[in-house]
Parts: C-alpha cells; structure tokens; sequence
C-alpha cells in the first residue's frame, strides 16, 4: 500500500503550503458536501475513483474494447456520482453501471485497492430499490427466479456423497463436456461423488446486478442442501461459483460446513497422491487464466496440473497470472452487454493466438464459451485425454 501511494504523498509535498492546506481541508471536510446518506452506495470510494489520475485506465478490457471514456473505471465512477445525486437521469446512464465485467484488472493497479466492480455494486443495489434497472438486467433475475438456472440443466443426482459436484450454470447449460469429464475423473479414481438432485445457481448474477434480498434466498437455500447433504467437500468447474461460495455466503453470515474446492485443485490433489496416472500427450499449450480465479481465489493449480503431464510444453501468454486478461464473459457482460463482450473476447483470443501453441487451456467454463476457437480444452478434458484408463 505505501508504494502504491508514493504519488500522493510526493505530489502533495510539492504543493505550495496554501495549496496542501487547502487541499488538506478539502480531503478532511469534503465529506460534508459530496457525501449523500442513507444509499447503498460507497460514496466516499466512488468520488475517490471518479477523481483518481485513472492509474488503471490502460488495463480495463471494457474501455480497450469501446474506446469510451464513460467506460472507463473513473468514467463509469462519475457516472455513478451524478446518478446517485440526482444530477443524470437516463437509461443509457444506467446500462453503464452494468458495463463492468467484474474482472478486477482495475485493483491491480488502483493505490486505493478498490474494484469498480465493488463499487458498481452499491449503486445498482440503490437502482433496485428504486425500480431503475435496465430493462434486460430485469429480465435476467425473472429468468433465474423462474427457472433456479440460468439457462437449462444437464446434470442431475441425488446428491447423496462424500463429494458434490456442483456443476454451476455454464456448465449446466452451455459446456456439458466439461461436466462429462469431471464426471470420468470422479468414476476414474473411484470418488464417492453425488450430484444435487435440483441444483440451483450459486446466485452470483443475482448479487452482481444488485438484487441483494433474492441473492440470499439462493444463498440460504443452497448452504441448507450443502449442508444436509452430509458431503466433506463441493467440487465447482466455475470459479465464480467457488468464490462465492468460499467469500461471499460468509459475508452475508451464510455458513457451508463441506469444503469448497475448484476443480483444478481437487485433480492436482489426486495427481498427489498418485490416484491419477497420466500418459504421454505432446503438444504445446498455452494457458488461459480466468480472471476470479487468478484474482479473487488466487488459486493456481492449474499450471501444476498441465506440468505434471508428460510430453506437455506449457507456454505462457503475455498477459498471465493475475495480470490476465478477462475473456469478456465475466460480470453477466454477454447477456447485458453483448458486443462489448464479444470484443473482449477477440482481443484475449488475439493475445492467446501470438503463442502459437498446439491449443489452449482454460480452467473456467465461462472463459471456454467466450474464446473456444480450434483445439481449446478445459483443464478437466485435458486431463481425462491424458489418463492412463
């Protein structure tokens, strides 16, 4: 924290004295006049963001993708600041407050730490209640309110195991495959694993677009299954629904006693201790991280996997670790923004292109949907093609 505001303190050191005490009453006192009550919004951290010298400006795939300066991290915080005092009235205002892909490529480089997302989120809850959200937005929480998914179901169980796997909603719905494959791994190594019987979703669309009261209910709901199951641990494909599972049902005093664990780390366990025998596969990969794992979990296991299979070269992109580059699918940016996700996602298929690997290897269906082009494996197919049966 004190190198990421070594600028602060130098530029106000710099400043004649009438200007730093002058500043100085501004940064004690201002919350008089900017700060409004009694709103779900951070406003101190949204005028912190709006007037920030935008240090994250150059890495935010939204903004790359629209050249729009409204999209920007500092642009879309203004924004919000007019919104919430009344100042801008409009439904396009509004449909930026969900031009955010939740990717968290702005924290890296923010000196106050803070995520737009984070701070987005405040304001859309205030749109809730106030009955503002975007037409789309609104029919999205119908969608998941009627159906429990988003999208249809492909797997189902009894949910009676000492492992769940919980397949999530992409997988459920658009990425099949890799719900195949973890299901081969499980039978492979002789897992007592259980399916839910009606799963439903994690509910992170619900709690990113601001619908707080019906993201608990989802919440509440799915600890409760969890936790009647009797099962030692919750194997998730989907590192969005890892994380909320692991951070944020415990924010909202929600408890899940089965150990939650991404995929990725459950198969690099069972390489471990030797319950997985891999064969010769030679290709070269290059490998994908997804941004909430990389960023939010800072899980990565997946690298140890691809290593551990014989004949495997992995190659890394320029943009790797938790300076990936977000597909364009996070944050429900493909169903309320779709042609700025679509960009995203080119410009990360262009970057993973420059390699010149055999394929690619991602360890997130969402990530697989947005940029599945030529040989493109999620890091549980790669595995099953590589067991030794």
């Amino acid at each position: 924290m004190s190198k990421k505001n070594a600028w602060v303190m130098k530029a106000l050191h710099e400043l004649p004295l009438a200007m730093k005490a002058k500043a100085m009453k501004h940064f004690l006192q201002g919350n008089k006049k900017y700060m409004k009550k009694g709103i779900q919004a951070d406003m101190d951290a949204i005028i912190k963001c709006a007037t920030c010298p935008n240090m994250c400006k150059f890495d935010c795939p939204v903004l790359e993708a629209e050249k729009n300066e409204a999209l920007s991290p500092a642009g879309k915080a203004r924004i919000a600041y007019f919104l919430e005092n009344g100042l801008l009235d409009s439904d396009y205002a509004r449909e930026i407050m969900y031009a955010c892909s939740s990717c968290e490529a702005c924290k890296e480089h923010c000196p106050f730490d803070f995520s737009v997302a984070d701070i987005l989120r405040g304001m859309r809850r205030d749109m809730v209640m106030e009955g503002k959200v975007p037409e789309r937005v609104a029919e999205l929480k119908n969608e998941l309110l009627e159906k429990h998914v988003m999208g249809e179901r492909n797997f189902s169980g009894d949910g009676k195991g000492s492992v769940i796997y919980f397949a999530g909603c992409v997988v459920n719905n658009e990425r099949k495959e890799i719900g195949e494959a973890m299901i081969k791994i499980f039978e492979n190594v002789g897992e007592k694993y259980a399916i839910m019987e009606e799963e439903w979703c994690c509910g992170y669309p619900l709690y990113n677009m601001g619908f707080m009261e019906e993201f608990k209910e989802f919440a509440i709901r799915n600890a409760r299954k969890f936790n009647e199951s009797g099962a030692e641990k919750i194997v998730c494909s989907c590192p969005t629904c890892a994380h909320v599972f692991t951070n944020i049902y415990p924010e909202m005093g929600i408890r899940i006693k089965p150990e939650i664990v991404h995929s990725s780390s459950y198969i690099l366990h069972l390489i471990r201790e030797g319950k997985i025998s891999l064969e010769e596969n030679k290709m070269s990969v290059v490998y994908h991280d997804p941004c909430t794992l990389a960023r939010k979990l800072e899980v990565d296991d997946a690298r140890n996997v691809i290593k551990s299979i014989p004949g495997i070269e992995l190659r890394e992109a320029m943009l790797h670790g938790k300076e990936t580059r977000c597909c364009g699918n996070g944050g429900q940016m493909a169903r309320i923004h779709e042609s700025i996700s679509i960009k995203m996602a080119e410009k990360r298929k262009e970057d993973l292109k420059e390699i010149m690997a055999d394929a690619v290897v991602s360890a997130c269906p969402s990530c697989k949907t947005a940029l599945m082009e030529g040989r493109f494996y999620d890091l549980a197919e790669l595995v099953v093609e590589s067991m030794i049966k």
